[in-house]
């Protein structure tokens, strides 16, 4: 045990009476690990980009994970406290209505109907129903919430 003891000291330079280490010869595929945590350099021009793509919104439906963490978050009133009830229930009506405004639901459509088809609300009955209904209208909306984007955004390029 000693005798590792040893080696490893006068490898890490802890004994003094040790004399220096000899550096290691490297190979050439290890000669350039010294920058190799920089990775790669960016070209010097790298040329336009593509019109259209540059700043702009990725197109096509995409899941809303705020609004699935949410209907995650109301399973704590259920476990730990309904203190957080009124939070969540004004937090969930605020995020349904953003995101409804983001997906324009009910854009294309000239009549809404409360009863009817629900891809024809408009993003404040979303909001309003939330903070009424709370989780089931947001479970609702989560489930529906592509078969709107769809409706809403036919005809345009979609993903």
């Amino acid at each position: 045990m000693t005798i590792s003891m040893e080696y490893i000291r006068k490898k890490l330079g802890w004994c003094p009476n040790a004399g220096a280490v000899k550096p290691v010869r490297h190979t050439s595929a290890q000669a350039g690990y010294g920058d190799a945590w920089q990775g790669k350099k960016p070209e010097s021009n790298p040329g336009p980009e593509p019109a259209g793509t540059a700043g702009g919104d990725r197109g096509g439906y995409q899941d809303n994970m705020l609004l699935i963490l949410l209907a995650l978050a109301w399973l704590l009133p259920v476990v730990y406290d309904r203190e957080f009830l009124p939070i969540l229930i004004l937090l969930s009506a605020v995020a349904v209505y953003y995101d409804a405004q983001g997906i324009r639901a009910g854009e294309r459509f000239e009549k809404e109907t409360l009863f009817g088809d629900i891809v024809t609300w408009q993003p404040l009955t979303w909001g309003a129903a939330t903070l009424v209904g709370g989780i089931i209208i947001m479970a609702i909306y989560l489930f529906h919430r592509k078969e709107i984007y769809r409706a809403n955004h036919r005809g345009e390029a979609s993903a």
